[in-house]
């Protein structure tokens, strides 16, 4: 019986505790509840208001085309009829197709004309800023006016630097030239463009802004929104490298073009100082290259990084290197050859390379030299005595040069020789790089290979 009523007690006392945990369960544990204001998290975006260069290209392009968008709908003001029917989309059955819209319509095409004017004026009037618009009074109708007659224009753009108005706007100052085609009459240009990146939308403001715009210094600008105004939409442009390589090429064309001083100062500073010894000497080369330069096409490229810029190296179809050296986007100094200075690849390469390997080299110099009528570099490697009795004055070197090689020279290296431990022979066969002369020029040079790089030569006249 005793061991009864304990068993009895302890089975009690676990269905309590059994009990105990099904109420707790069932009931659960309520929550301490704050009662107070809940603060929603906070996150921000650290904005840039530091003015720096545009180093993305993506967004260097999309600024670009804005600029070049806003000055071709200026030059579309000042087109005739003449104009627009010899522009190249219209072939003759496309005009003949407006002309009989217009007897069906009973318009005329200079009515035509007035009114795809008076939408590029509407056009250009939405993309300007409500201040500009106030400040300087502009109206549809004297956009002309106030903002400048301009007909087949180049833009070439010299800086452009950005800082951040908000997490959503950035804003973009560029510095550049208009160029007319006609008369290659420059215009400076300063503009600041907002871009907003949650609506794509932008605004211009041509010139005349009171923000004082100083690289490494902060700058501040209170723009949150730019509202949608039909015609100030945007789209991301993405560009690969093969394209960017191209622009680059071209930009510097534009500026060999209609802006050959500025051509000058960019470039490279060792370079500029080793080849010309004046703008005026620069200008003399540019006139005696002027179809090559423009015309380069570039055949393949090599994109090298290094600590303070990207070297592009960028080969022609006839061979000829040019050297690209890239700070950031299009900030760039220009090499426009591989014999004037001895690059670091160069230097390595001799470096490596045999005695015969060093003097195909240094030809290769000469050749390119007489390639580019650079006849000061390649007087300039003649042995003196070769020089004082054969070629007294540059001028006599060089009115020879122009007799006796061609406008494109390819030397095909044929039977080697040494004479002593300084003196080379090469036996050479020079051939027209343009193909068109079929004859050949036979000639035998002398190299004389000196400390480092440096060699002198003479040939058989």
């Amino acid at each position: 019986m005793k061991y009864l009523k304990y068993i009895i007690l302890i089975v009690v006392f676990i269905i309590i505790v059994i009990i105990g945990i099904l109420l707790k369960v069932l009931n659960g544990d309520k929550p301490h509840v704050y009662e107070g204001p809940v603060e929603e998290p906070q996150y921000s975006i650290e904005l840039n208001r530091i003015v720096s260069d545009v180093a993305i290209k993506n967004y260097y392009y999309d600024v670009k085309n804005i600029v070049e968008k806003y000055y071709s709908y200026l030059a579309d003001l000042n087109k005739t009829e003449d104009d627009i029917v010899a522009y190249p989309i219209y072939d003759e059955e496309s005009v003949q197709n407006n002309i009989d819209q217009e007897n069906e319509n009973d318009i005329s095409f200079t009515e035509m004309v007035e009114e795809e004017k008076e939408i590029t004026k509407n056009a250009i009037y939405n993309l300007l800023s409500k201040e500009y618009i106030e400040k300087n009074g502009i109206t549809i109708d004297n956009i002309q006016e106030k903002l400048g007659n301009y007909k087949d224009v180049v833009i070439i753009i010299d800086n452009m630097y950005t800082v951040d108005a908000s997490e959503n706007v950035k804003v973009y100052f560029v510095y550049g030239k208009v160029i007319e085609v006609e008369n290659k009459k420059k215009t400076e240009f300063d503009m600041m463009i907002s871009m907003d990146s949650i609506n794509m939308t932008y605004e211009i403001y041509p010139s005349g802004y009171e923000y004082k715009v100083e690289k490494g210094k902060e700058l501040i600008i209170d723009l949150n929104e730019i509202e949608n105004r039909e015609y100030n939409k945007y789209r991301f442009k993405v560009v690969d490298n093969e394209t960017y390589c191209k622009d680059l090429v071209s930009d510097y064309k534009d500026r060999l073009i209609y802006d050959l001083e500025n051509a000058y100062n960019m470039l490279d500073e060792q370079y500029r100082k080793a080849k010309f010894d004046s703008f005026v000497e620069f200008e003399k080369y540019v006139q005696n290259n002027y179809n090559k330069l423009i015309t380069i096409n570039i055949k393949k490229y090599g994109k090298d990084p290094t600590e303070d810029y990207i070297q592009y190296v960028f080969e022609d179809r006839q061979g000829k290197e040019y050297i690209f050296k890239e700070e950031t986007t299009m900030k760039y100094s220009v090499i426009l050859d591989t014999y004037t200075i001895d690059l670091p690849e160069f230097i390595q390469k001799y470096e490596n390379s045999n005695t015969q390997e060093k003097v195909i080299l240094n030809l290769n110099k000469f050749m390119l030299a007489i390639n580019d009528k650079d006849y000061k570099y390649a007087y300039n490697t003649l042995a003196d005595n070769f020089k004082q009795n054969n070629f007294p004055t540059l001028e006599s070197f060089e009115t020879y040069a122009k007799q006796n090689f061609f406008d494109n020279n390819e030397f095909e290296y044929r039977n080697y020789d040494s004479e002593g431990e300084t003196y080379y022979t090469y036996a050479v066969t020079i051939s027209d790089g343009n193909g068109q002369d079929t004859k050949t020029i036979s000639k035998t040079f002398i190299i004389q290979l000196k400390e480092g790089t440096d060699f002198v030569l003479s040939f058989n006249k």
